[in-house]
């Protein structure tokens, strides 16, 4: 799906929560948005149904926050803590 389409969901209230997750430990972060009926929705690049991949974590964390998440879990292995985003 893409950002503006997810911003939109935000802003009605859909999402439980978004999570940042390693695609491998060389190639970056992907984000995936939770809703409230444990739908998983990933943020899609805008010019294909392609999933979006981050470089850095500060990228993924500086995108979910100019969709409206205030808080980013990260998810690392069995790890997971959360990060103000």
């Amino acid at each position: 799906m893409q950002e503006k389409e997810i911003r939109l969901l935000f802003r009605a209230g859909v999402f439980r929560s978004c999570k940042a997750s390693p695609i491998s430990m060389s190639r970056g972060w992907t984000l995936k948005f939770h809703t409230h009926n444990d739908e998983i929705i990933t943020l899609d690049l805008q010019r294909s149904r392609e999933e979006r991949e981050f470089k850095s974590l500060d990228g993924a964390a500086a995108v979910a926050r100019r969709i409206g998440f205030e808080w980013l879990h990260v998810q690392l292995g069995d790890m997971e803590w959360r990060e103000k985003a």
